[in-house]
């Protein structure tokens, strides 16, 4: 029979490359593609369908990492000690994602929608003024989208850390 902690082991390590993988996939392949073949008014559109399921999804899998964890302490009850550096770097990666997810992409999207706006009315000047918002919302969005595949990378290490020194 499986061992249930390595099976969760291996569950949270795949989740976490999962997410390693979502975000350079969409940070550094899907992204670029879209924009370097499209215009840049459809590239937004596309990537405004996208980017609400990529950000959802790192938060609502990093609970689901929460919950294994969980599990497992269920029978270990000291691997919330051992694993206080991961749950903390977990915790700061759910929030970032639902900062991006709940916050900072509304804000882009209401800024791209009202630059649009008043370029089709013909007002650039005010347009311009939105695309500038705009560009620090995005900047913000994407340092922190860095900052959690920085997070992603420790923390899927770290795990993999852990758990091999309680091998030995």
């Amino acid at each position: 029979m499986l061992n249930k902690n390595k099976f969760i082991d291996f569950l949270i390590l795949l989740l976490l490359g999962i997410l390693i993988g979502f975000n350079v996939f969409m940070t550094f392949i899907l992204t670029p593609k879209v924009f370097s073949h499209f215009d840049h008014r459809l590239a937004g559109e596309i990537t405004n369908l996208l980017f609400p399921t990529y950000f959802a999804s790192g938060w609502i899998i990093g609970i689901v990492i929460y919950t294994f964890i969980a599990i497992q302490s269920i029978k270990d009850k000291f691997i919330v000690k051992k694993l206080k550096g991961f749950i903390i770097g977990l915790t700061l990666v759910i929030l970032l994602y639902m900062a991006e997810h709940k916050t900072l992409l509304p804000i882009g999207q209401q800024l791209n929608n009202q630059y649009y706006a008043l370029l089709d009315e013909g007002k650039k000047q005010e347009a311009q003024l939105l695309k500038e918002k705009f560009k620090k919302v995005h900047m913000i969005s994407s340092s922190i989208n860095l900052i959690n595949l920085l997070i992603l990378i420790y923390l899927f290490y770290s795990y993999l850390s852990k758990r091999e020194e309680e091998k030995s």
